[in-house]
């Protein structure tokens, strides 16, 4: 399989999160479908790998050496379990990733077999830093495992 634009998880979820709801500022104001200028909040996709994913990541963590059949092969198992909601911030006019975070679903047997939302990985490229994104990023995870978040997963922090 050879990357393309197919999404890890469907894209109207970034718009169905009430923001209105939302308790953090930001200024200037941003929000999820409108991140800055030029930018695009959206799910990862397999053509991140040549935008940058790992360059950005790699400012977070050592990411080590992935060839494009390991990253497709994680892609399709985070996929395919849809447990696993990494979005990314693209810079459209340089396509380019600029941002990421990831939201994990654990399944749990306590709370009468809940699941939990664990966010990590949040990382904004240098060149981005100051713009708010990481808290955008984190905050849209956040919202998304909420409970009242219209979504039978039933989510506990």
């Amino acid at each position: 399989m050879k990357p393309d634009e197919t999404p890890l998880f469907d894209p109207s979820l970034l718009k169905e999160v009430d923001w209105s709801q939302n308790t953090a500022t930001f200024s200037p104001a941003i929000s999820p479908t409108h991140p800055g200028e030029g930018l695009v909040l959206r799910p990862l996709c397999t053509a991140d790998l040549n935008r940058g994913f790992f360059k950005v990541l790699g400012q977070l963590t050592e990411t080590g050496v992935v060839n494009p059949e390991q990253f497709m092969k994680s892609f399709e198992h985070m996929k395919k379990s849809g447990d696993y909601y990494v979005t990314v911030v693209e810079d459209v006019t340089l396509g380019q990733i600029v941002a990421t975070a990831t939201l994990i679903i654990e399944h749990k047997f306590i709370h009468s077999c809940a699941k939990r939302g664990r966010v990590e990985d949040v990382v904004v490229s240098d060149e981005c830093r100051g713009k708010q994104l990481g808290k955008l990023c984190h905050r849209w995870e956040r919202e998304k495992r909420n409970p009242a978040f219209k979504d039978p997963r039933k989510l506990f922090f």
